[in-house]
């Protein structure tokens, strides 16, 4: 597929635009790993990867320097928080073809494929992903945050191999490489009170916004967790061992010292232990309402019974109550 015109950006970047009907084509005729040539030299395929944008239109192109500029700066941190080497080689590097596309032309390709909240995808082998770059103010996310995202997902896959992580660590690392994660998403989580299974986060993330939303942000916590645990250093250490065995759940015993279930058994206890009394403090001011209520309701049915018992007494002996005695002749 030929481009009318290409322009060549910082950290090795590729920008050139294509006729939205050509999208689609993009996907079937996307040659293997292109050589391209680079300011720096070539690097090997175990290095940063080109990344090829493919616009549609101006607003397209805008979105996609954006993300130029996003790769530009942190591809650097990315590498080393993925442990992606960037040695020089003969080799020529790799191309992660990037589709930054409006809303029409990303639901010809994907529609059925993604859920309805979706913005961002990335391809099985990580050698393609796709922005929506026209939805992103409606669901609150930036572009510079969506491609860093799905690049995260681009270079886990290459990392892998041809095994298969599980989906909590994908979404995890991909939301703190990007810089997705706010102190209010974890609040919000506790304040929700309920902390899905690891689990039953190794797998496709639930359909539903408000579930995924809550995938998402415990898949965060426990890749920190994990890295608070065994230091920033396990990721790579997992990757090559996962891409060394071809065993995930062998790399991640070899990577950590214990099972994956280990892991999963401690996160999630430690989300109870952690979210458990915040929830119940959170909802104590209306706890102490309700104990108010019942204390106030049981404080005037004692104090109607005691204004009974004193009218009964006064009919009885009026001159008791009154505390005269009475006039001796």
């Amino acid at each position: 597929m030929s481009c009318s015109s290409c322009l060549r950006r910082p950290a090795r970047v590729l920008l050139s635009p294509v006729s939205a009907l050509a999208l689609a084509a993009v996907l079937a005729l996307l040659p293997p790993a292109a050589a391209a040539p680079t300011p720096d030299g070539p690097r090997s395929t175990r290095g940063l990867p080109v990344v090829a944008f493919q616009v549609e239109d101006e607003a397209s192109r805008r979105a996609a320097e954006a993300c130029a500029a996003a790769w530009a700066e942190a591809a650097p941190a990315l590498a080393a928080a993925l442990g992606v080497g960037a040695s020089p080689s003969g080799a020529p590097p790799d191309t992660v073809t990037c589709l930054v596309v409006g809303t029409a032309a990303f639901d010809r390709l994907f529609s059925g494929a993604l859920p309805d909240w979706g913005v961002g995808v990335a391809l099985s082998g990580g050698r393609v992903i796709a922005l929506d770059h026209e939805r992103l103010p409606a669901v609150g996310r930036g572009v510079r945050e969506v491609f860093l995202h799905e690049m995260t997902h681009a270079l886990l896959m290459r990392e892998a191999g041809d095994a298969d992580l599980p989906a909590w660590l994908h979404e995890g690392l991909a939301m703190r490489l990007s810089g997705e994660w706010r102190f209010t998403d974890t609040v919000s989580l506790a304040l929700e009170g309920r902390v899905p299974d690891l689990w039953d986060l190794r797998g496709p993330f639930p359909g539903t916004a408000g579930r995924a939303h809550r995938a998402y942000l415990t898949s965060e916590l426990a890749v920190g967790r994990l890295l608070a645990e065994h230091g920033s250093g396990v990721v790579p250490r997992l990757l090559e061992a996962t891409r060394r065995t071809g065993d995930y759940r062998a790399a991640f015993a070899e990577a950590t010292g214990a099972p994956l279930e280990v892991f999963e058994d401690r996160f999630a206890r430690s989300m109870q232990l952690r979210f458990g009394w915040l929830v119940l403090w959170t909802r104590w001011p209306a706890l102490f309402v309700l104990l108010a209520l019942v204390l106030a309701v049981g404080a005037g049915v004692r104090l109607a019974r005691n204004r009974r018992r004193l009218a009964a007494m006064v009919d009885e002996d009026p001159s008791a109550v009154a505390g005269c005695p009475e006039n001796e002749s």
